[in-house]
């Protein structure tokens, strides 16, 4: 895949990550799991997400964190 299409496609992924709604969005399991096919994350790092998602008062954290790792995705895609 060209490094082009790959950040569309990773920002496009990021906007979903951005409108999770909040605690109980089912969205948010399916995204984890989704992005565990685009990157090489360890896959505890990504468990810990799907955990913390499962919680009301870790999920902002969740959110907070996999937005930063989609982040990272893109700069590392970028900077390849």
């Amino acid at each position: 895949m060209e490094t082009p299409n790959k950040i569309s496609q990773m920002s496009s992924f990021l906007k979903k990550v951005q409108q999770l709604r909040g605690f109980g969005d089912m969205d948010s399991y399916s995204l984890v799991n989704e992005f565990k096919r685009f990157t090489n994350l360890p896959e505890n790092s990504l468990d810990r997400i799907i955990e913390d998602f499962s919680s009301p008062n870790t999920w902002n954290i969740a959110k907070r964190k996999l937005i930063d790792d989609v982040e990272t995705v893109i700069g590392d895609i970028y900077n390849s």
